[in-house]
């Protein structure tokens, strides 16, 4: 039956004052959810944790997030009222902050995967490691050709529960194929380490997914080929292979609790700014021990005084280890030190350069040459000069002695002789 009494300007009145409530209800939630959205963006681009370990109302430290939203409720009304209401959802729930970062990732992905289907052809380069958790993993980025310009852009990592060829590869082409790139056609490169299981011509991963994929030539790091020649070089040399096992055991011998402490505090009363630590060496990151070559240069003097100190301590295990690192402190120890500190200072500036995205076959070759050239003018007389005037400086601001202690004379036995 049809109403038979029209509406009255008094509920017209409250319709509109209903609906005008909702909209700006709902302006309110979507203004706050992408508050949410935005707090959690920075702190995953500036790599920072979010969750603190007490966010309860009492807590001094309720983590990043909480700490950003906060510090933005303090000039933002809708913020603020979200967070002091009794009734509102909050959306500050772990669970809430990696469904919002799901999304967010889905968003740069999806942009990502628009890019590569404009560009049509494509390349990868893809490496498995272990996160904090042992636990291994395969990451996978893109490369192509896009708006003018070469965009290298990480897509995803996942589990990799086989270390085999075959498992590794089967994970490659299910990454490709559930974000819908067509592979077969447009693949046109693939790069990885040197390791067999990856690199190997006939049942290495590059070989199989050439199987499926033909024109997705395989090529190897440029960068990763400079570092295994470096590796090797340093294998075939004794002396430099006795001087790096002497700066690993001094690594871990600063890093013990009571050392580490003394080497700070030395730091701060021998050098102004930031105390430096040393740096562990390792194989696979060349660049590491270049830094560790530098920061050892520029603090040997601490270095040798907190020796010093602690073999003065008289504690036996701990004096006798550190009495034994002094001495090997010594001249040769420095011309090493100056030496392999000019020589890979040149290598790390050119990994470093084959790093870069934007770098093509013509000035790699041009940036080996010039290393080349650099390493035989490094033979030149005027370089050692150099060289040699360096050491001795170096020695003298750390009182390393020059010559070597003169031998004591042979006691002659006076009844010997009659």
């Amino acid at each position: 039956m049809m109403n038979m009494y029209p509406r009255t300007l008094m509920e017209d009145s409250d319709v509109h004052a209903l609906n005008k409530k909702h909209s700006k209800q709902v302006q309110e939630n979507q203004d706050y959810i992408k508050t949410i959205g935005e707090v959690l963006l920075v702190t995953a681009t500036q790599n920072i944790a979010q969750r603190g370990l007490d966010e309860s109302a009492e807590s001094d430290n309720k983590g990043n997030f909480m700490a950003i939203l906060e510090t933005i409720a303090k000039h933002d009304t809708t913020v603020k009222k979200r967070l002091t209401s009794i009734h509102n959802a909050k959306y500050k729930s772990k669970g809430i902050q990696n469904e919002v970062l799901s999304c967010l990732a889905d968003m740069v992905r999806t942009q990502i995967i628009e890019e590569v289907k404009d560009s049509e052809v494509f390349s990868i380069m893809a490496d498995e490691t272990k996160d904090v958790k042992k636990k291994e993993q395969i990451s996978l980025v893109l490369r192509y050709y896009f708006s003018g310009a070469v965009h290298e852009s990480f897509l995803h990592f996942e589990s990799a529960d086989r270390l085999d060829a075959a498992g590794l590869t089967d994970r490659i082409i299910h990454i490709l194929e559930s974000h819908g790139l067509e592979y077969k056609n447009n693949l046109v490169g693939q790069a990885y380490d040197s390791a067999s299981v990856m690199s190997g011509k006939h049942s290495g991963v590059q070989a199989r997914i050439k199987e499926q994929a033909k024109h997705a030539f395989y090529i190897h790091s440029s960068a990763h080929c400079l570092n295994l020649v470096l590796v090797d070089t340093v294998k075939d040399v004794p002396e430099v292979r006795q001087f790096f096992s002497l700066l690993e055991r001094l690594y871990v011998f600063t890093s013990g609790s009571y050392v580490h402490q003394k080497w700070l505090s030395i730091q701060k009363e021998m050098y102004p700014g930031t105390p430096r630590e040393l740096q562990r060496l390792s194989d696979t990151r060349w660049a590491c021990r270049y830094m560790a070559l530098h920061t050892i240069i520029d603090r040997l003097p601490a270095i040798k005084r907190v020796l010093q100190d602690i073999v003065q301590e008289h504690n036996s295990d701990r004096s006798v280890e550190a009495r034994g690192l002094l001495a090997q402190i010594d001249l040769q120890f420095i011309v090493c030190l100056v030496t392999l500190h000019k020589v890979f200072g040149e290598a790390t500036f050119l990994s470093d350069m084959l790093k870069s995205s934007s770098l093509d076959l013509s000035k790699v070759v041009d940036l080996v040459e010039a290393l080349v050239q650099t390493l035989n003018d490094y033979r030149d007389e005027s370089f050692f000069d150099d060289l040699w005037n360096e050491v001795l400086n170096t020695a003298e601001q750390c009182d390393t002695a020059i010559h070597p202690p003169a031998k004591r004379p042979k006691k002659i036995n006076l009844m010997e002789t009659v």
